[in-house]
């Protein structure tokens, strides 16, 4: 039951209904009934393990609480079974369809092996919300609730599948279900969930098909254009489809009064590639700054070389927790590189280097066009998957130049206009929040009685029309 999807709408509208008209003892009863189905409409086979990450951080978390000396073995134990588990479901036909190459290369012989193994949803979000809980358990920053709450975070359904991925702070107080009913609630959930869907269906899934269609052609029919064109297409795609994603997350779990943390921040406008790390996958994010990069970086005490070796290593293992492939952990390795670039450029500007004489908007610029391209020259690992794959469209973005474009006027005008709207999206976003804001305080406006109305009917009818193009969000892979 996917989110872009007329069963989860149908769903959705349901539970909504029924939460806000049961007394307040039964809403925590329908959420959890309702995630539990939610998370069984996916593959009811898993739904034993957010059972098993919430009884391992349950059990761990209460020694780790009972006994200071021994709290860091229980510590270390919960996180090595958490990422046992992570590794056995996400990273075997890797390793195995690694090994059987390897096999056949050494011997010239066959060798069988799993091609892959059925991929639980969700697990490398609730996996790191599962290690984030016990660290905070262990610094003190949070209590061990009863088992029943802790299995309710967990399985939480606006947010199990993809994220955000939310920290027990933030999200546990909300799970006692006890506020009243605001008008508030049903603007901001409907808001997010139509722009979502709009974002999903009628804008993801009508660039993904030129996308599929071009890295799927073999790679010498493609030109120089059309590479950097697929390029731009594909981080427009991924940008679109993940933004949905997380508006349909946050707009259902808005519409039962909870507030789950935002997850992007306008990625492509921003100015250095800390920054676009700062915007994008918000979530994801701070949990690699504070829960591994902080901590493995506290003992070098900012030394330049450790410096910047942990931060290619770091953003590797992001690369490696998006998937199981050579082209994720490059596209995390390229991002490793990018920043320790820029922290280096940091360091010169500070101590006075030449990279510091100009540090006014002309470097801003710089900096600004310098990380746009960067970061799409890196979703093409990360959308080729092979390094093979992605080795041939960097040799025609790069390499030998050709600028026959081979699709049809209708994709180029079609990206263009994508970017065109990801260029003025904070200016749409700023200018809409301003004219509502606006209107609610004049209580019920033209706004808010015919022109929201009217924006949701479309909203729906263009998501109704491109149903047909429903496809699977690119994060729930992951």
């Amino acid at each position: 039951m996917a989110f872009n999807s007329l069963s989860y709408l149908g769903f959705l509208v349901a539970v909504v209904i029924l939460y806000w008209i049961l007394p307040l003892g039964l809403r925590r009863v329908l959420v959890y009934v309702a995630s539990v189905a939610f998370y069984a409409s996916w593959n009811v086979i898993f739904l034993w393990l957010p059972l098993a990450v919430a009884g391992v951080v349950f059990v761990c978390g209460r020694f780790i609480q009972a006994n200071s000396a021994t709290a860091r073995k229980w510590l270390w134990i919960g996180i090595g079974i958490l990422l046992a588990l992570l590794a056995v479901f996400k990273y075997s036909a890797f390793l195995l369809s690694n090994l059987a190459g390897l096999w056949v290369a050494l011997n010239s012989t066959s060798f069988s092996a799993a091609s892959s193994f059925v991929f639980p949803v969700g697990i490398s979000f609730y996996t790191f919300e599962a290690i984030a809980y016990l660290m905070d358990v262990r610094q003190g920053r949070v209590k061990m609730p009863d088992f029943v709450d802790l299995c309710l975070f967990f399985f939480f359904w606006p947010n199990i599948l993809s994220g955000p991925i939310v920290r027990a702070r933030e999200l546990m107080p909300q799970l006692r279900f006890n506020r009243k009913f605001e008008p508030k609630y049903a603007f901001e959930g409907a808001d997010r969930i139509v722009w979502g869907l709009v974002q999903k269906n009628v804008i993801a899934n009508v660039l993904g098909i030129w996308v599929d269609r071009g890295f799927g052609a073999p790679s010498a029919a493609l030109s120089t254009i059309d590479s950097w064109s697929l390029a731009v297409a594909f981080g427009l795609e991924i940008y679109f489809d993940f933004a949905g994603y997380t508006n349909l997350a946050i707009g259902t779990a808005r519409l039962i009064g909870v507030t789950l943390p935002e997850n992007f921040r306008y990625p492509y406008h921003a100015v250095s590639p800390a920054d676009f790390w700062n915007r994008w996958h918000v979530t994801l994010s701070r949990w690699i700054r504070d829960y591994l990069f902080f901590p493995i970086n506290a003992k070098w005490r900012g030394a330049p070389l450790p410096l910047y070796v942990s931060l290619i290593g770091v953003m590797a293992l992001v690369g490696l927790w998006h998937g199981a492939g050579w082209g994720f952990l490059l596209w995390g390795t390229m991002h490793g590189v990018y920043l320790s670039a820029y922290r280096a450029y940091e360091t010169a500007r500070g101590e006075g280097g030449s990279a510091g004489k100009d540090s006014g908007g002309s470097w801003k610029a710089v900096w600004q066009i310098a990380t746009l391209v960067a970061v799409v020259v890196a979703w093409v690992p990360f959308r080729a998957r092979s390094l093979a794959k992605a080795g041939s469209i960097f040799g025609a973005m790069f390499g030998r130049l050709s600028w026959r474009p081979e699709y049809g006027a209708l994709f180029y005008v079609v990206t263009l206009t994508v970017a065109l709207l990801c260029a003025v999206e904070p200016l749409l976003t700023g200018v809409l929040a301003e004219v509502d804001e606006e209107s609610g305080a004049r209580g019920l406006s033209m706004f808010r009685i015919v022109v929201r109305p009217v924006a949701y009917l479309v909203g729906l009818i263009l998501f109704l029309l491109f149903d047909q193009n429903y496809s699977q969000f690119i994060y729930s892979q992951f």
